[in-house]
Parts: structure tokens; sequence; C-alpha cells
């Protein structure tokens, strides 16, 4: 009997290639959400620190109407840069939970693919002992028809 080749290795084969490929799609997005969390964090940080030090300046009564418009522009800008960063995060999730679905998927559909190997191989190798079982029946068989045409007998002190 000759060796088991599973007739779909090949698409196995392809099948952990996209999955790997779906993998490096997940790091680089998971990267990205990363780092626009930390743009947001930044841009709230700097928000914070703007208002503290309009606040110093103005508890200390060095704050005029000019510069007040200055703070309250800036913070204008950063509120919406803030809310832009938001939306941008929001997105990147969506892009994570999108390629972790997508590479769950790829995973599942390699998974059934190996599982199907398993249990043919399985059977292939039932199917050979099987085979190997009956050829050794067959021979044991031969052997005893043989030598009962022979009449040969065997002793119990191992003469013939």
């Amino acid at each position: 009997m000759c060796a088991f080749k599973f007739r779909l290795e090949s698409v196995v084969g392809l099948k952990k290639q996209r999955e790997d490929e779906r993998k490096i799609a997940l790091a680089c997005a998971k990267k990205d959400l990363k780092q626009k969390l930390e743009d947001l964090n930044s841009l709230q940080r700097e928000r914070r620190n703007t208002v503290e030090a309009a606040g110093n300046t103005a508890g200390c009564g060095g704050l005029d109407v000019a510069e007040m418009l200055v703070y309250y522009a800036y913070l204008e800008k950063l509120t919406d840069e803030i809310a832009d960063s938001a939306c941008a995060v929001e997105r990147s999730r969506e892009d994570v939970e999108s390629k972790r679905d997508l590479l769950l998927r790829s995973s599942r559909e390699k998974k059934a693919l190996e599982n199907l190997r398993d249990k043919m191989k399985a059977r292939y190798l039932l199917e050979a002992r099987k085979a190997e079982q009956a050829s050794l029946d067959e021979t044991a068989s031969r052997f005893h028809t043989l030598k009962s045409q022979k009449g040969l007998h065997w002793k119990e002190d191992g003469k013939s």
C-alpha cells in the first residue's frame, strides 16, 4: 500500500498562507489603533494643559481679552482635533474587529481542512492495518494448508 497523500494539501497550504496574511493585517491594524489612541491621549493632555495654563494665568490677573481669545481659539481647535481623532480611533477599532473576524474565519477554514486530513489519514491507517492483517491471515492459512497436505506435525518438544 502506498503512503498516505491528502489530495487537498495544497488547499491547506493556501488556507495557512491566507491565515498568516490576515494575522499580519490584524497586527498592523492593532498597531494603527494603538498609535491613534496615543494621538488622542496626547491631544487630550494638550487640551488639559492649555486649560490649566489659561486658568493659572487668569488666576494671577495677567490675562487680557486678546490672550483669552487666543486661548479660546486654540482650545476650540484642540476640541475639533480631539473629535476627529476620536472618530479615527473608532474607525480603527472597527477595522481591527473586521480583521479579527476575517482571521477567525480563516483559522476555522484551515482547521476544518486539517481535521478532514486527520480523519482521512486515520481511516487510511486503519485500512492499511486491516489489509496487512488480511495478508498475514492469508499467509498463515496457506502455511497451515500446506503443512496439512504434507502431513507435517509439530511435536511438543520442538522437533518435527
